[in-house]
């Protein structure tokens, strides 16, 4: 059984356009939690693992993508739960729910689709170099 298949289409969809990474699947679990908590970029790095000179491009992805919103204060980052839009955050809902009930299912099925994007990306540069020869 292809692990694909336990997971619905929508969420697939959504995976594709708007995690590429098991640490923004992690931040967005983090505050999904929490909806009304506000954090600080340096808190959710330490609580999510991710390297903290990491944590602030993938917020800016997260928020340019509409799943959260970010603030500056006082020279610090904040970040709190703020999906767009209702569709957006009725599917971010169902993909933490997912997440909820069968992590390693997800974490895996993030993993398969960010090496088959890193395949296709070095691919691309592989058929360019063969062409131009």
């Amino acid at each position: 059984m292809n692990s694909n298949e336990s997971i619905p289409d929508e969420l697939l969809r959504f995976l594709d356009s708007n995690v590429e990474s098991i640490e923004q699947l992690e931040i967005l679990r983090l505050v999904g939690e929490s909806p009304t908590k506000e954090w600080l970029d340096s808190d959710l790095a330490w609580a999510s693992q991710i390297r903290s000179d990491a944590i602030a491009s993938h917020l800016a992805v997260l928020e340019g993508r509409g799943l959260l919103k970010t603030s500056a204060r006082d020279g610090k980052t904040y970040c709190t739960y703020g999906p767009r839009t209702p569709e957006l955050e009725a599917t971010l809902a169902a993909l933490l729910q997912f997440y909820r009930q069968r992590p390693a299912t997800l974490i895996r099925i993030v993993y398969d689709r960010a090496d088959a994007r890193l395949k296709a990306f070095a691919d691309a540069f592989r058929l360019r170099k063969g062409s131009s020869s």
